[in-house]
Parts: structure tokens; C-alpha cells; sequence
């Protein structure tokens, strides 16, 4: 990873739509190079898909929350079946500590969070967080190391 690399990344993320041609201006290359830069860092793995950013209060799902879950001994497995068939789960993170997973939600009133909760009652005890506002989102951090690796 050089200079020119960690440049590309963010700006695809700040805006993953900028052509070849607006990016190569940003890094002082050709549409070309800077085309060819990316398929390699799609290939290595660095970058591994576009994608939107869906308000979800426009598309009326309002609610957001953090479920801590920890869950029952002997019970991970078929937790981590049943986390996969719901719908309402956006992003789960397995981590440390006493709750080994850390869902985020989305659902379209407080009755169908109750009803999600109820479904992971059997398998873990959870602690429920309102999300109220999303102050920062990156997917990588700003003070990246630009040097190269």
C-alpha cells in the first residue's frame, strides 16, 4: 500500500460513484492507472464491494438498535442459525466478553423489536441499545498509516 493507494481508498469510500478520470485528478494519475490500481486492489482483497447507503427512517424502517447477546453454553451454533434467518439483523459482530455477539438492528416499529427479542430469549440473555444517531461512519480509520507496507 502506497500513498496513492490509501488516497484511492478514501475517496471511493467518502464517494465509491467518482469515475476513473475524477480519481486519477485526485492522485495526480491517468484514468487507466488509476483503473488498474483498483482492479489490483480488488483482487488482493482490499476492496471487496460497492455499495449504497439506505436511510432507512426514508424507507420507513425508524428504529435501530445494539443487541448484546450472551449467549447460553452449547447454544452458539443454532444461535448463529437463527441470527442468519433474521431479517431484521443488519450487521453481527462475535466479540469479547460476557455477551459474545453484539447485533445491530433494523425494524419498522417497537412491536417487531419485542418480537425479534422474544425469538433470541431461548438462546441468550441480551441487553438492548436505541440507537439514537450515527455521528461517524468510515469503514476505515483517518489516521491510517500512508506509508507503504
Amino acid at each position: 500500500m502506497d500513498k496513492i493507494n490509501w488516497k484511492l481508498l478514501r475517496a471511493l469510500e467518502q464517494n465509491a460513484r467518482l469515475s476513473y478520470a475524477e480519481l486519477g485528478k485526485l492522485v495526480h494519475l491517468s484514468a487507466p492507472a488509476v483503473a488498474e490500481r483498483i482492479r489490483k486492489l480488488e483482487e488482493q482483497g482490499v476492496i471487496t464491494g460497492y455499495s449504497a447507503q439506505i436511510n432507512l427512517e426514508k424507507v420507513a424502517i425508524p428504529i435501530t438498535a445494539l443487541v448484546e447477546c450472551e449467549v447460553y453454553r452449547t447454544q452458539e451454533r443454532a444461535f448463529k442459525e437463527l441470527v442468519l434467518s433474521l431479517d431484521e439483523v443488519i450487521d453481527c459482530y462475535n466479540v469479547t466478553g460476557p455477551s459474545a455477539f453484539v447485533l445491530k438492528v433494523a425494524v419498522t416499529s417497537m412491536s417487531k423489536l419485542d418480537a425479534l427479542l422474544e425469538r433470541l430469549i431461548d438462546m441468550s440473555d441480551t441487553k438492548t441499545m436505541m440507537i439514537l444517531s450515527h455521528p461517524v461512519r468510515r469503514a476505515m480509520p483517518l489516521n491510517c498509516e500512508m506509508e507503504e507496507l
